[in-house]
């Protein structure tokens, strides 16, 4: 069981955050997966260089374990790069999936909420 969890421990981070901004270092201020209605940034986190210019964010809306995708938002990104910081706006409360692809591969994946004021 240790071994296992040192692997997971050291494993490549992938994936999407969501945060109300980025600090001057590039970490994520106040992340989460629960927000009011608004502006958030997404930090994406790929295992792997870009490799290309343009990543695409895809949403998701999600109803009755139904998804619907309702936008997909090109980030441009260095081909040498792992991070990258995006803007995100959602005023519809509600529950959403967002997805982060470089061409046809996933990049990573996370679950959102976001509550109307």
């Amino acid at each position: 069981m240790l071994l296992l969890a040192l692997l997971i421990g050291c494993a490549k981070s992938s994936g999407i955050q969501f945060c109300e901004g980025v600090s001057p270092a590039g970490d994520g201020v106040n992340c989460g997966h629960k927000f009011e209605d608004g502006d958030l940034t997404a930090l994406i986190t790929s295992p792997d260089l870009f490799g290309v210019k343009t990543i695409y964010l895809q949403i998701y809306d999600v109803k009755n374990d139904q998804e619907r995708k309702i936008e997909t938002i090109p980030v441009e990104v260095k081909p040498d790069a792992r991070t990258v910081a995006a803007n995100l706006s959602l005023y519809t409360g509600g529950r959403y999936v967002v997805r982060i692809m470089n061409n046809n591969v996933l990049i990573g994946e996370s679950r959102l909420e976001i509550i109307e004021r």
